[in-house]
């Protein structure tokens, strides 16, 4: 389909316009496989279509349809009537294995409603919720946090073996995890520092979804969990040799930020080192695709949040104290932004 040119213009293309109106059945086609478990289904071999449809309980054309439809996208492959999983579902979608990201595919039925309401957010000013709000951010993150584990586990392990830190490996280090959720980033430096202690702090039924994981990877004995608000929690003056803040600023906006960052810089030991993980913005602030993307979303998900470049939160991190933040590039295509208290 192309708009019709007068001699003055050139033929363009509507097809892009329309492939974005349709964006949507990409994330309900792989919604209804996750839920309906197909990709687990043909985890252990390949199967036709009425050996699939006869497992879940499908009618025979109607699930041909869907299985098209993944196979456009990739997911499956198939040789004649036969259905067979490709290399990207099989890491990612069959439930079981430590890589599955199908908990994360689901919960985009709970960001899409927000989505639809970005013109109204846009209007009013008001956010169609506030994750910055703890109380619906420990109802909406609690049932989420292990799924997100997979996520971000990867990225905090390569961080954690190849940051290093002004402690030797077999050091006794205290670690702080001020909105640790289920633990991704203190775990891995608990792996890599096994004389390592974790005080973990969050909501009530955020820890504990925290404390199920991490007595799964054997490293209860290794943690102290506290149910606590962050922003009236008294930390504990010069405690800490490492203080981790992941996925937490772009949720609760400048000023409560920096009270939060001020607070817990003074719980740091001389030579203690402050981390800060998040999704960053450019610092021409015009990509990269994926943080222009979630700014938006903390438009409809946040009265007061937003994404930031790194040179912003390391301005911060100065303002408190810290003279020498930078970035640090290990995994992913964000960096991670420590500063060391001087002694």
């Amino acid at each position: 389909m192309a708009i019709p040119a007068s001699p003055q213009s050139p033929v363009i293309d509507a097809r892009q316009i329309l492939e974005m109106n349709y964006a949507f059945a990409q994330t309900a086609m792989l919604i209804t496989a996750v839920r309906l478990h197909l990709f687990t289904a043909l985890a252990d071999k390949p199967l036709n279509v009425r050996e699939l449809a006869n497992l879940v309980h499908i009618d025979p054309q109607a699930l041909e349809r869907l299985l098209q439809g993944l196979r456009i996208l990739e997911l499956l492959s198939q040789e004649g009537d036969t259905y067979q999983l490709t290399p990207l579902a099989d890491r990612f979608l069959v439930e079981g294995k430590a890589s599955y990201l199908g908990g994360d595919t689901l919960a985009m039925l709970d960001y899409i409603p927000a989505w639809f309401q970005l013109d109204q957010t846009l209007k009013t000013e008001a956010p169609y919720r506030d994750l910055g709000d703890e109380s619906t951010a420990e109802a909406f993150f609690a049932p989420r946090v292990r799924d997100l584990f997979q996520v971000i586990y990867p990225v905090a392990y390569r961080t954690a073996t190849e940051l290093k830190l002004p402690q030797a490996k077999d050091a006794s280090l205290q670690i702080l995890d001020v909105g640790a959720g289920s633990a991704p980033w203190s775990s891995a430096f608990a792996q890599c520092y096994p004389s390592s202690h974790i005080t973990a702090l969050d909501l009530p039924r955020v820890v504990e979804q925290g404390q199920r994981q991490t007595s799964e990877l054997g490293l209860q004995d290794r943690y102290t969990w506290i149910s606590h608000s962050m922003d009236t929690f008294e930390f504990l003056p010069a405690s800490y040799d490492l203080i981790i803040i992941a996925h937490v600023l772009r949720f609760i906006g400048e000023q409560r930020a920096k009270k939060l960052l001020q607070r817990v810089v003074k719980s740091l030991r001389p030579h203690g080192t402050l981390l800060i993980a998040d999704i960053f913005l450019d610092e021409d602030q015009q990509g990269p695709k994926s943080a222009i993307t979630l700014n938006i979303s903390m438009l409809v998900n946040t009265k007061q949040g937003g994404m930031r470049t790194w040179r912003e939160i390391a301005d911060w991190l100065k303002a408190c104290g810290l003279q020498h933040a930078q970035p640090f590039h290990v995994a992913g295509p964000f960096p991670i932004v420590f500063a060391q208290k001087e002694p």
